[in-house]
């Protein structure tokens, strides 16, 4: 997309990809395709800062839909948001991804899970205190380690990434 004319419009590459984006989402998190389009096209959009009216125009997703999915995009105190708005809701805002903003907001999810290990170890040793089967325990067993797995690798990943330079490396 080169000119203001053009960039209205998505070619059949970045459709594709919006697309692609959009069934992701629904398959994996059962994102409605409408927030999942407005996902993909800003990752590609351009200029990468959009108004509702310019992404109603591309994405054919109205006002009112994209307004509830910008909502959800920029949640209020959100500090590792992956979006960012600028201007209220029922004004006329921008929106746009934040560069190199998916390592804060993965950092940001993954920072909750060693509290949550913390809850289910002490539910596992309490449930077998307490004389449960290990039959009735599989699940909380399997999520137990598992957190606890998740908790130690990830920071030493992100650490790792953010060293390399997020911008830079592939």
């Amino acid at each position: 997309m080169t000119d203001a004319t053009s960039s209205a419009l998505l070619d059949d590459g970045e459709r594709a990809f919006v697309e692609k984006v959009a069934q992701y989402y629904f398959e994996n998190d059962g994102m409605p395709h409408d927030r999942g389009r407005v996902v993909g096209y800003m990752m590609i959009c351009d200029p990468p800062v959009q108004s509702p009216a310019e992404i109603e125009k591309v994405l054919g997703v109205p006002r009112a839909a994209i307004d509830r999915i910008v909502d959800q995009l920029t949640p209020e105190n959100d500090p590792v948001s992956v979006f960012e708005r600028s201007g209220p809701l029922d004004g006329d805002y921008t929106i746009r991804l934040r560069e190199n903003s998916w390592g804060p907001k993965v950092r940001g999810i993954f920072a909750e899970f060693p509290d949550f290990h913390r809850v289910t170890e002490r539910g596992l040793k309490e449930l077998r205190a307490e004389g449960a089967s290990e039959e009735r325990l599989v699940r909380l067993a399997n999520m137990e380690r598992f957190l606890r797995f998740v908790s130690g690798e990830m920071p030493a990943i992100l650490d790792r990434y953010e060293q390399r330079g997020s911008a830079g490396a592939r």
